[in-house]
């Protein structure tokens, strides 16, 4: 795979990454009405994916330039 093809891929990726992040919060508030998970740390557990999401995007975002340059 060419560099120009892994920057593709990496691109895919954070688009993907974009999306679930702009979804995330409706996600944890359907996971908060559900008896299943009242008592799980909701807000801690979001905030842990929001910032997972948020190292993963700009993780490949570095790359992408490092790639570029």
């Amino acid at each position: 795979m060419g560099i120009v093809e892994v920057v593709k891929k990496l691109e895919e990726t954070n688009d993907e990454q974009k999306l679930n992040l702009e979804q995330l919060h409706e996600q944890f508030e359907d996971l908060r009405k559900d008896e299943r998970y009242a008592n799980l740390p909701m807000n801690e557990l979001e905030d842990l994916f929001l910032n997972y999401l948020k190292t993963w995007i700009k993780t490949n975002s570095e790359i992408i330039q490092l790639l570029e340059n």
